[in-house]
C-alpha cells in the first residue's frame, strides 16, 4: 500500500501493481506501508481517494502460475509444503470414512451452496487424486512454464477443488465468498471491500457479492492492467494531480516492471474447459469490470 498526501494505492498481486506504485511514487511521492495491506479505519476516514488495480482473470491466473514456475510467491510455497498436504490428506481420509459410514451419494460436480466445512450438502466429497501433493507441485505443476497440461491441472487445484481452499490462502476456505468466487475474487474483496473478514454467511452467491461490493467497496478508481497507462493518467488526474505533458509522456513510455516471463501466449494454455472454469468461479470480477470475452 502506498500512502501519499493526494491518494492511497492498494496493491493486488499480479495486476501491474509494482509498476503502478513506481509511477505513483515518482509523481506524488508517499510512503510504502507493506505490500498488499488493507487500510486502517483511520485511513479510510481520511477523505483521501483510494486506488486499486485489477486484471483480466484469465491472464491473472496464468501470471500467478508463471510466477510459481519461478519458485516465487506464497501460493507456490503453500502448494509445495509437505506438512500442509499431510493435513489435507489426513482430513480427506477421515471425511471419506465418515461419509462412507453414512452411505452418502457420490458428488459428481462442484456446486454452490456447500456447508461450512466445504462439503456439498447431502453429497460425498470428491477424493483428491492420490498423486496430488508437494512432489506433484514441484515436479509437474510448477516444473515447466511451457506445459499447458500442467497449467490446466494447477487451475483445477486452485479453482475447482473445495477441500484445498483452506490450504491456498489464509481465510479463503472459511469465507462464504469462496462458495461463489475464485481466488482472484477473494483477494479483491479482502483488499478493496470493508468487513470482508466477518462477512455474513449469506454472501455466498454472485448476486450477493455484487450487492455487498456495491455497499462496502471503498475504492473510487481502478486501474486495469490491460489499459494501465491510460487508466493511470485518467485516475491520477481525477484525484487532483495535475500532470505536465512531459510527465504524461513518461507514463506512456515507461516499461512495466516485475513482469513474469512466459514463452507462450494465453491461447496456448487455455482450453474450453479451463476458460469456462475461470468464467464460472470469477464471474463477479468478469461482470464488474466488463471482461465479457470468452477467451483470455
Amino acid at each position: 500500500m502506498l500512502i501519499s498526501d493526494k491518494l492511497v494505492f492498494i496493491e493486488l498481486q499480479k495486476t501491474g501493481s509494482t509498476h503502478i506504485k513506481t509511477l505513483l511514487r515518482d509523481l506524488v511521492g508517499g510512503k510504502n506501508d507493506g505490500k498488499h495491506n488493507t487500510p486502517s479505519e483511520e485511513l479510510l476516514a481520511s477523505g483521501k481517494p483510494f486506488i486499486g488495480s485489477i486484471r483480466d482473470p484469465w491472464a491473472w491466473y496464468l501470471s500467478l502460475w508463471t510466477y510459481g514456475c519461478q519458485q516465487k510467491g506464497e501460493l507456490f510455497q503453500r502448494l509445495t509444503n509437505e506438512k500442509r498436504w499431510e493435513r489435507v490428506h489426513a482430513k480427506g481420509k477421515a471425511a471419506a470414512e465418515a461419509e462412507a459410514a453414512e452411505a452418502l451419494e457420490p458428488d459428481d460436480d462442484e456446486v454452490d451452496g456447500d456447508d461450512d466445512d466445504g462439503k456439498a450438502k447431502g453429497k460425498a466429497r470428491k477424493p483428491l487424486p492420490e498423486n496430488w501433493g508437494p512432489e506433484r507441485a514441484k515436479n509437474f505443476w510448477y516444473a515447466n512454464p511451457e506445459s499447458a497440461e500442467a497449467f490446466r491441472e494447477w487451475l483445477q487445484v486452485v479453482l475447482a477443488t473445495r477441500s484445498l481452499r483452506r490450504m491456498l490462502e489464509a481465510g479463503y476456505g472459511k469465507s462464504p465468498i469462496s462458495k461463489a468466487g475464485g481466488l482472484l475474487t477473494f483477494r479483491y474483496f479482502t483488499l478493496f471491500v470493508r468487513g470482508t473478514e466477518g462477512v455474513d454467511k449469506s454472501v455466498s452467491t454472485v448476486d450477493a457479492l455484487k450487492a455487498y461490493d456495491k455497499e462496502h467497496c471503498f475504492v473510487s478508481h481502478f486501474i486495469r492492467n490491460e489499459s494501465l497507462a491510460a487508466d493511470f493518467l485518467e485516475t491520477v488526474q481525477a484525484c487532483g494531480v495535475n500532470l505536465t505533458d512531459e510527465q504524461k509522456r513518461s507514463v506512456l513510455e515507461a516499461k512495466k516492471t516485475n513482469v513474469s516471463a512466459r514463452p507462450k501466449g494465453p491461447d496456448f494454455y487455455y482450453d474450453d474447459a479451463s476458460i469456462q472454469l475461470v468464467m464460472r468461479r470469477d464471474k463477479f470480477i468478469i461482470d464488474k469490470f466488463g471482461y465479457k470475452h470468452k477467451k483470455p
